[in-house]
């Protein structure tokens, strides 16, 4: 699966979003001038003796142009708000919904068993782990992504969805979020919820309308009609939020459950999952109030009856995309997995095939996780454990004397996690790395400002070396907000200073390292690049976390440059692989896990 052609794909499907929502405010526009011109014609009718005027005119009038500005002052400034809202990524969404934030360290059986899924298929997909939201009111099958970009992304998981799955199962649909994570699909749901709360919004206006006309006034009557007229505008507003859902989301689903076959190489993980919401009696339901405006989002339809203007195409539909042969049958998969836990047996795997991403790295990931030691993986799930590895994996060494504010009980457990880390592979501490930001992601502002401070200091302990300058930046971008995108010529530019950079530190000779650069550079299509000399660690530092608003096609020519600057001298050790996938990572387009 193309990730980064689907990234495009996404982002042209924004452009489509945004014409739908003019043409639905245009819409909307037309039908609230026309009912007001219509109520004011009958209801204020011109005194006697003066003509009446015609429809035409009145909507002609400036009173029009009012009604329409604004009505859509009102649509913008409440799909802005809501946009706000949504800043908090992910985590916002999962706890608008009632989402309880799971904890390895306290979780139970099958919450562990879905904190190892997340963990195996982020660490698999080259990504960092996302934080994992539980629904525990929802007796529903179901899940979700949600968030702007793979930094602020969660996954959420319903009740009846944990109880339901075996591990097979959990791995495809897992898997099908993964996808929406890698191509673009999140950022482009969330403006979706944006967009559509302002025009949702026409119809909370006529219900207010409609409760403030008590009275028997004439006014009241107006008040009350004119309330009734928006509450049935509010309605066709509704009819085009679900038609814009159903175009944007659809196709997108299909896609998904593709990506979850590739990932997984096991078709029956994901079909069976669906197989189940098609047996279960509550089948993919979803009760909590909040749920309507993000129902794209998730996995099955919340409300099981599916139509022509339903966010997600028919159970059989996905099924038989997957299982041509599907004999439309539900209840033989329950039987089987009953007989299956009645035995205390795990599902059969499945013949894997060559594809991409890897089948191995699944397998990969697995063994990455369980090669790590037992402390180190607890120490990264842990908020304050997770903090103090931070600061040891940029340890400048044993002598250090700085950070003096470190209280004496820290500094010591730092200085004991040190030599554990320089037992690890350089695969592993990516390992490590991709395991934290769920941990971190829940300190407290002040703490996160001060760790910010702290991993600085580590850093410009020991300047100009990469790595501990790759360290420190993949930390830093866990730990901070999305920043504003760079100018265009300034994002080529800090892409050549990278290019620099990584030639400078890989190579030795000077002549190697031009032809390294400009390999790269050659790669990107800048052909006009010049050396840059020394880096500049400082300058790249600042501009290195903007790259991420590079566009796909942009991030896949970097991607490459990156990796073929590394490998000038025609060998790609472990140690440059992992480089490649941090960048990747960095850039927030993962790749997938590959052997060494």
């Amino acid at each position: 699966m193309d990730f980064f052609a689907q990234q495009d794909q996404a982002r042209r499907r924004t452009g489509q979003l945004v014409g739908l929502f003019i043409l639905a405010v245009l819409c909307i526009i037309a039908l609230i001038n026309l009912l007001t011109q219509v109520l004011f014609i009958t209801l204020d009718p011109p005194p006697n003796g003066q003509p009446l005027p015609s429809l035409m005119d009145r909507l002609m009038s400036m009173d029009t142009v009012m009604i329409g500005v604004a009505t859509l002052a009102v649509i913008t400034l409440v799909s802005l708000f809501k946009w706000l809202m949504l800043r908090g990524g992910g985590a916002a969404v999962a706890e608008s919904m009632g989402g309880r934030r799971l904890n390895s360290n306290s979780a139970t059986g099958k919450e562990q068993r879905l904190l190892n899924v997340v963990e195996e298929m982020a660490i698999a997909a080259g990504t960092s782990v996302p934080p994992v939201y539980l629904l525990d009111n929802e007796s529903g099958i179901n899940a979700f992504a949600a968030g702007h970009s793979p930094r602020d992304a969660v996954i959420g998981v319903t009740r009846g969805a944990l109880d339901a799955f075996d591990r097979n199962q959990l791995q495809g649909v897992i898997a099908h979020e993964f996808s929406h994570i890698l191509n673009g699909d999140m950022r482009l749901n969330l403006r979706l919820m944006a967009v559509l709360a302002g025009i949702l919004f026409i119809s909370h206006i006529g219900e207010l309308l409609m409760h403030s006309s008590r009275g028997r006034s004439k006014e009241s009557g107006q008040l009350a009609l004119l309330g009734i007229g928006l509450l049935v505008l509010g309605w066709i507003g509704t009819l085009f939020g679900k038609a814009i859902k159903a175009a944007v989301s659809r196709q997108r689903e299909f896609l998904a459950d593709a990506s979850a076959v590739q990932f997984t190489r096991n078709p029956n993980g994901i079909a069976d999952a669906l197989k189940l919401i098609g047996a279960s009696q509550f089948s993919s339901s979803v009760n909590h109030a909040n749920a309507s405006e993000s129902s794209h989002l998730f996995f099955g339809n919340i409300r099981p009856k599916t139509h022509w203007l339903a966010t997600h195409p028919p159970l059989e539909d996905r099924i038989r995309a997957i299982e041509p042969h599907w004999d439309g049958k539900y209840a033989p998969v329950v039987k089987q997995m009953a007989r299956r836990q009645a035995a205390q047996q795990p599902a059969p795997s499945q013949p894997e095939a060559a594809a991409a991403p890897s089948p191995a790295s699944r397998l990969m990931a697995v063994t990455l996780l369980a090669a790590l030691p037992a402390t180190l993986k607890d120490a990264s799930h842990e908020p304050e454990q997770a903090r103090e590895l931070a600061l040891a994996l940029l340890w400048p060494g044993p002598d250090y004397d700085g950070l003096p504010e470190l209280h004496s009980a820290i500094r010591s457990s730092i200085e004991a996690l040190v030599p554990q880390l320089a037992e690890l592979t350089p695969r592993q501490k990516l390992t490590l790395l991709e395991l934290m930001p769920p941990a971190l992601g829940m300190l407290s502002d002040n703490q996160r400002i001060l760790l910010l401070e702290q991993l600085q200091r580590l850093w410009q302990a020991q300047p100009d070396q990469l790595g501990p300058w790759i360290v420190w930046s993949t930390l830093n971008h866990f730990l901070t907000p999305a920043p504003k995108p760079l100018p265009r010529n300034a994002e080529k530019d800090a892409s050549l200073a990278l290019l620099g950079l990584l030639a400078h530190q890989g190579h030795s000779d000077e002549q190697q390292r031009e032809r390294a650069f400009f390999r790269g550079a050659n790669a990107m299509t800048v052909y006009d690049a010049q050396w840059p000399g020394d880096p500049d660690w400082a300058k790249l530092s600042n501009t290195l976390p903007a790259l991420t608003h590079l566009r796909p096609e942009q991030k896949r020519k970097l991607i490459l440059a990156i990796e073929l600057c590394v490998a000038q001298d025609g060998v790609e050790s472990e140690q440059e692989k992992v480089l490649v996938q941090l960048f990747a990572l960095l850039l927030e387009a993962p790749i997938a896990l590959q052997d060494a």
